[in-house]
């Protein structure tokens, strides 16, 4: 039997349902991007220690790009491994004197060729296990970004039970990048993948900050490349 609602009674079930789901979800959302003057996002480089509008600095040694590796994951090709790293396939193939008619098999590691090789990783860190195209937000621990205020014994606690630290600490969707997982986001650097957010889904990444001010600044970064690391070398 089909039953019908009457609109009015329709819009007021949506609307009490609505308010039930804000109120007991879990908040944790990304801070408002702030629009230029044609209404596109207003991006703003921001990379601890690095002159973003300015000249490159000069780099030490330790800046220099390290060896990388690639670990192969269930379904990869030579194809989407190479298109990840910016590389040719052929290229892969000679670097790695791998036959024509190599197969790849799961837990395999590539070495990249150096023209792909452009990460600036520490030594130990040189093992790369997924390569993701994310999308990048900013949160805060405050109200704004989580409902919680500096009195709430949650508050500044991630998911994994850590202190959210501004230079170290993002929030991912765990069944994408593992809680624990050390990541290398371009543009950005190493961080840790310790918090969650009902928002933060597949590939989106939300990067946490102290300032309110400097996570809006950051805006929405789309199509930014992400680096699983395994922690090998």
């Amino acid at each position: 039997m089909k039953i019908t609602v009457s609109p009015p009674i329709t819009r007021w079930l949506l609307l009490i349902t609505m308010t039930l789901v804000s109120l007991l979800l879990p908040v944790h959302s990304a801070l408002a991007v702030p629009l230029s003057h044609d209404h596109s996002a207003d991006y703003t480089c921001y990379m601890p220690g690095h002159n973003c509008g300015g000249d490159a600095a000069s780099t030490d040694d330790s800046e220099l790009p390290a060896e990388i590796r690639y670990e192969v994951r269930s379904g990869d090709t030579l194809y989407r491994i190479a298109r990840s790293f910016g590389v040719r396939v052929e290229d892969l193939y000679a670097v790695n004197d791998l036959p024509d008619t190599q197969k790849l098999t799961v837990g395999q590691v590539l070495d990249i060729p150096p023209l792909g090789a452009s990460l600036r990783l520490p030594e130990g860190e040189s093992v790369v296990s997924q390569v993701l195209t994310s999308t990048l937000t900013a949160y805060t621990a405050g109200a704004e970004s989580t409902g919680k205020s500096p009195g709430n014994p949650a508050y500044g606690i991630t998911y994994s039970g850590s202190r959210a630290e501004e230079g170290r600490t993002i929030a991912v969707d765990p069944d994408l990048i593992p809680i624990g997982s050390t990541v290398f986001i371009d543009g950005i650097g190493l961080r840790k993948a310790e918090d969650t957010g009902s928002a933060i889904q597949g590939p989106r990444i939300d990067i946490f900050m102290q300032d309110v001010k400097m996570a809006r600044q950051f805006g929405v970064k789309k199509n930014v490349k992400v680096y699983v690391l395994s922690g090998e070398s």
